[in-house]
């Protein structure tokens, strides 16, 4: 319990859902994608969202981003019923979903991309390409992007397109990030720089919830973590639980035991060998 004053006001803040999910329920054609599932989520945290393949957790994410309606179930957004019906109402509310596979014009330049739909216009519909580069500059610098907003999409690296995808949604006032597999396609240096991203994220109240199959990440970024197993909620981690063997456990429903293979020995006969590759 939180006193009246201005440090108990802010701790009950923090404490605060953003979202919450009650029950949600969402079925295709001969599948249950999601069955009572609930979730929340809090201002300013990472949570991480695991579970094996067909698990559920693309499922979820495009319901909480408004790409699918549920069936069954409620979202609260600040503790408000609403109805997430199109990504539009999503981002209205402030929630973004940075997919797997980046979305991006390649002829388009970094800054147009971050106002793609949203470009200042003089009279007559005619664009400002200027002003959308100024505009778009604090948001590239925000994530760490140190390039110009006139180089084409098509020329930045994977990583660096996807720090672009998140300067969109901060610019669209984003106060809820939902990242899909972000480190899939990226480098070892990439990933590092992405985490950074977060971290800063996170310090300035922005709320990421993070999907990988990689569980080494969910233990250097997540606060909590939260488990879906065949479309259910299997269990939820506190930072303090987090780890390698009760994530495995969230996910499969059992403990796993990993045996070392037998070394062979050095003259046993090569089966593959690779020379000047490119």
């Amino acid at each position: 319990r939180a006193d009246g004053g201005p440090e108990g006001r802010l701790r009950l803040a923090a404490d605060a859902a953003l979202l919450e999910a009650r029950g949600l329920g969402k079925s295709f054609p001969g599948v249950v994608a999601l069955d009572d599932v609930g979730m929340v989520v809090r201002r300013g945290e990472v949570v991480a969202v695991i579970g094996e393949n067909g698990a559920g957790k693309s499922t979820l994410m495009k319901v909480l981003a408004g790409v699918h309606e549920p069936d069954v179930g409620e979202i609260l957004w600040d503790g408000v019923p609403v109805r997430i019906d199109s990504v539009r109402r999503a981002a209205e509310l402030g929630i973004a979903l940075i997919h797997q596979e980046l979305n991006l014009c390649g002829t388009l330049s970094a800054g147009a991309t971050v106002f793609l739909g949203r470009e200042p216009r003089r009279r007559f519909g005619a664009l400002r390409p200027r002003e959308i580069d100024a505009a778009a500059t604090p948001f590239l610098e925000r994530v760490g992007l140190r390039v110009s907003p006139s180089m084409p999409a098509s020329k930045l690296s994977i990583g660096q397109q996807q720090l672009v995808e998140i300067a969109k949604a901060l610019s669209q006032d984003a106060q809820l990030l939902i990242m899909d597999e972000p480190t899939s396609s990226l480098s070892f240096d990439e990933a590092s720089r992405l985490f950074g991203v977060i971290r800063d994220l996170r310090s300035h109240g922005v709320t990421v919830v993070y999907i990988t199959h990689r569980l080494h990440e969910v233990e250097v970024l997540a606060d909590r973590v939260v488990g879906l197993r065949d479309g259910r909620n299997s269990g939820e981690l506190t930072r303090d639980r987090i780890g390698h063997r009760a994530m495995v456990r969230l996910m499969v429903g059992r403990d796993i035991e990993v045996r070392p293979r037998r070394r062979r020995p050095l003259d046993s006969p090569v089966r593959l060998a690779v020379r000047g590759l490119r």
